[in-house]
């Protein structure tokens, strides 16, 4: 039994330490099975119904769990560079800029930021968006990402 609950310990402390995309990638695979139980389960026979509906529950709370983990992602990134960084929230257009590249599931350019956060506010200067996103890496929130074009300069929110 003590050896049960060592075990246990060692598991929660690895789950623990998951982020959030290892998360996701572990629920991916856990819902994949239960999707392959169900075509299985489908396929032995009838008699079985009571399990394919304790499989199709089971699986749909896992889809329900799997929604809340990305919500959970979406916010969870800019709210922590928010505590880390303390003084965010007071600069609208620069946490507009980081709202757009935390909802963004790729890197922005200027253009892009720029219209997102006129897309947000109703008016946003190109200048002043450089200017925000130029402090915002100085201050290792962002990152420019490199690409081929080395005319283009694109922006994504620095890695945790």
């Amino acid at each position: 039994m003590a050896g049960k609950k060592k075990t246990d310990t060692a598991e929660s402390k690895e789950v623990d330490d998951l982020s959030i995309e290892e998360v996701q990638d572990r629920l991916d695979e856990i819902s994949d099975r239960l999707a392959r139980l169900e075509d299985i389960l489908e396929r032995v026979g009838p008699g079985i119904e009571e399990v394919q509906t304790s499989a199709k529950v089971i699986r749909e709370g896992f889809a329900f769990y799997d929604g809340m983990v990305k919500l959970m992602g979406k916010f969870t990134k800019a709210e922590r560079l928010e505590s880390r960084f303390g003084d965010l929230k007071k600069d609208d257009i620069s946490w507009r800029i980081i709202q757009i590249l935390d909802n963004s599931s790729r890197p922005l350019n200027i253009s892009q930021i720029t219209a997102g956060v006129r897309a947000e506010r109703g008016t946003a200067s190109r200048r002043i968006v450089r200017e925000r996103v130029n402090d915002l890496v100085a201050r290792d929130i962002l990152q420019v990402i490199e690409d081929e074009d080395d005319r283009a300069r694109y922006f994504a929110l620095v890695r945790d």
